[in-house]
């Protein structure tokens, strides 16, 4: 290898580093694939371009970049442990564990390969797991940020909530955090302090936490819609479109892979759609599947922009079964859900009702619903992977205002949408599930089954990934339901916004 291909490979290297941090993957892309042509027997280019599919949301293509890299590194728990955390993210727990497993063997100190493995416990509930794995970590490793954190998030799972105090204080107190770091620290200390009843410090800590979040993604959020702005564009459209373009485009008789009945779980995030989720997947005749991407393609060629709009409101049988086979495709590359009735949960999925009526005709409906003031609050307390929603998320005014602008494009939606849809509330489930569940069970054409009702047994069982995992795996109790009223002093900027919502679903106005 001459010394002149060293610092070509080197400089393509930076080049792609550098524009992947400012969220030009393409550009990024670009430069790690010329550096893997230039040096194809080397893998740091290959990490790179993995690093850089995963964030540019191409898991299956990050997958097979860490193959072409454990390949031409073998024997690396920390290269296997990155190839795990891409299987993790796309909900595939056996084979990141698998993984994780492997790495572990190669070396057993490996703290990356045990912080993965905990996390799959705590996804799945197993603190006593999580603890035993976590009890390996020693030494220097033992006093790293992400291991305190781990720890810190452990105990709050345990429910030793002093200890989980003092290990998040501690870490916001650490000196030299970034942005990244010091913003995950701060919304967990705050989510400890709301367990123990200090509503003004937990809410300080988000408010302090959240702007950091903010400005870490700035530059790569306005390069895109907003998702307001979004909500208000497809509301406007499809609100004014004919009749002809809600209607189910014809189908053929069977698809490859399709289920045997079809229902989408829409809603809002932290509307209470994890625990309908978890109560739903108990019935032996149900499948449900957790915020999969199953609409990803179709968003981006039908509902990017306003033709996209019209070419779906014309759109042929034909093409509308080249969607539907491509929808299956993705939805049987996690979960087999023929001969099944399939739940797709997708609460922030709402703006995709138009593809569903065109593409979806027999599917039913159902919207989960919580009190707005109380939605608002949870989607502003707590941390969230990071999308053009969430990303709303990160101050108050702008989560009120993303709220507002969804639930105007779902009333628009509702007002032209043949499909027949119900809204379940949080509040009623926590206050007679059985009367909910049998009211559930009677839309979608099911016979009631006892496991529904004993949904922590089933959220046990599963990979439960949301920030409302801990509240689910606790069980029912009325301690989220109208929890606004602590913090209505702090939420008093953005009351007045909500206000039409409270009122139009029926809330109480204090």
């Amino acid at each position: 290898m001459s010394e002149p291909s060293d610092q070509a490979y080197a400089t393509l290297l930076l080049a792609a580093a550098e524009a992947g941090q400012h969220g030009r993957f393409d550009a990024a892309i670009t430069s790690f694939r010329r550096a893997i042509a230039l040096m194809p027997g080397r893998y740091e280019a290959y990490a790179g371009l993995a690093q850089c599919q995963f964030a540019a949301r191409m898991p299956e293509a990050a997958l097979a970049s860490w193959d072409a890299v454990i390949a031409r590194a073998p024997g690396s728990a920390e290269l296997l442990s990155a190839k795990a955390a891409v299987h993790r993210s796309l909900a595939q727990p056996a084979a990141a564990a698998a993984l994780y497993d492997q790495a572990l063997g190669l070396d057993p100190a490996c703290t990356t390969a045990a912080l993965g493995r905990i996390g799959l416990h705590l996804d799945a509930g197993q603190s006593a797991e999580a603890a035993s794995v976590l009890a390996t970590i020693t030494g220097p490793d033992r006093a790293r940020l992400d291991v305190r954190w781990t720890a810190a998030k452990l105990a709050l799972g345990l429910g030793d909530l002093a200890a989980a105090h003092v290990d998040a204080a501690a870490l916001v107190a650490t000196p030299g955090l970034n942005d990244a770091q010091r913003s995950e620290a701060l919304l967990l200390l705050g989510e400890i302090l709301d367990a123990l009843d200090d509503p003004a410090a937990a809410f300080a800590a988000a408010a302090e936490g959240k702007p950091l979040a903010h400005r870490l993604y700035a530059e790569l959020a306005g390069s895109r819609e907003s998702e307001a702005a979004k909500s208000a564009r497809l509301g406007a459209w499809w609100g004014a479109a004919p009749a002809s373009a809600w209607t189910g485009a014809p189908r053929s008789a069977t698809l490859p892979g399709e289920a045997a009945a079809h229902v989408f779980l829409f809603g809002f995030p932290r509307s209470g759609t994890t625990m309908l989720e978890q109560i739903l997947a108990g019935h032996p005749d149900v499948v449900a599947l957790e915020e999969a991407p199953t609409f990803a393609d179709h968003y981006a060629e039908f509902l990017a922009d306003d033709e996209g709009c019209a070419r779906l409101a014309a759109l042929t049988a034909a093409e509308a079964d080249r969607w539907r086979v491509h929808y299956w495709a993705t939805v049987a590359s996690a979960v087999d859900v023929r001969g099944k009735t399939f739940v797709d949960k997708a609460p922030a999925g709402t703006l995709t009702l138009p593809l569903v009526a065109r593409l979806f005709p027999n599917a039913k409906i159902l919207f989960a619903l919580r009190d707005p003031r109380d939605v608002v609050l949870s989607c502003f307390r707590n941390a969230f992977q990071m999308n053009a929603m969430t990303y709303a998320f990160t101050s108050l005014d702008a989560t009120a205002e993303c709220y507002d602008a969804v639930m105007a494009m779902a009333a628009a939606y509702r007002g032209r949408s043949p499909l027949p849809l119900i809204e379940l509330r949080h509040e009623a489930l926590v206050d007679d599930l059985n009367a909910e569940v049998a009211r559930v069970t009677a839309f979608l054409g099911l016979a009631p089954h006892a496991e529904m009702a004993d949904f922590v047994a089933t959220a046990a069982r599963r990979d439960v990934r949301t920030p409302s995992a801990r509240q689910v795996r606790a069980g029912i109790n009325r301690r989220g339901v109208g929890r606004w009223r602590a913090y209505a002093a702090e939420l008093a900027p953005v009351l007045s916004r909500l206000d039409r919502w409270v009122e139009a679903f029926g809330y109480p106005r204090s």
